[in-house]
């Protein structure tokens, strides 16, 4: 068993799905390495975004009241998309498999962090991302690529044609 657990970053980006098919790749190699998926969120940008499209006021007093009403639910809608996006990429593994939503701090330091405090052997990420729940990846890649003690292997989105 050349890695016991890799830890991929995840934001939805073309970039973060290659690195994610890297890792499942590495995982059908070795059934006995744990794949870790994390999805780091902005949970107030997700809940404004949410109210937004409901046509309300997120400027106002009541905006905060309004954030923390539907910080579950729109916690609970970027954890059913995010299984939604990577559930047939993992289908058929028979590793141990764990899948995370972690609210933002600083993407970066939240990824190495996480990482040594899962005992990760090894972190498969995208080279860019999305930017908000997306900007998690992009110059992130490159502070966890100084940072983390386990290696750091970044996928480039695939070209197409």
């Amino acid at each position: 068993m050349l890695y016991d657990n890799i830890l991929v970053p995840y934001d939805g980006s073309e970039s973060a799905r290659a690195a994610l098919a890297e890792a499942v790749r590495y995982a059908r190699e070795d059934p006995g390495a744990a794949l870790r998926i994390i999805q780091i969120i902005d949970t107030e940008q997700l809940v404004i975004e949410r109210l937004e499209k409901e046509g309300r006021n997120t400027t106002d007093e009541l905006s905060s009241v309004l954030l923390h009403a539907h910080y579950d639910e729109a916690v609970n809608e970027a954890d059913a998309a995010l299984h939604k996006q990577i559930d047939r990429m993992l289908k058929g593994l028979m590793n141990e498999i764990t899948i995370e939503l972690l609210e933002e701090t600083v993407p970066g330091e939240q990824i190495v962090a996480y990482a040594e405090e899962h005992a990760c052997d090894l972190i498969i990420m995208g080279s860019r991302g999305l930017g908000a729940l997306r900007g998690m990846l992009g110059s992130v890649s490159s502070h966890v690529l100084r940072q983390a003690k386990a290696p750091v292997l970044v996928v480039k989105q695939r070209a197409e044609g």
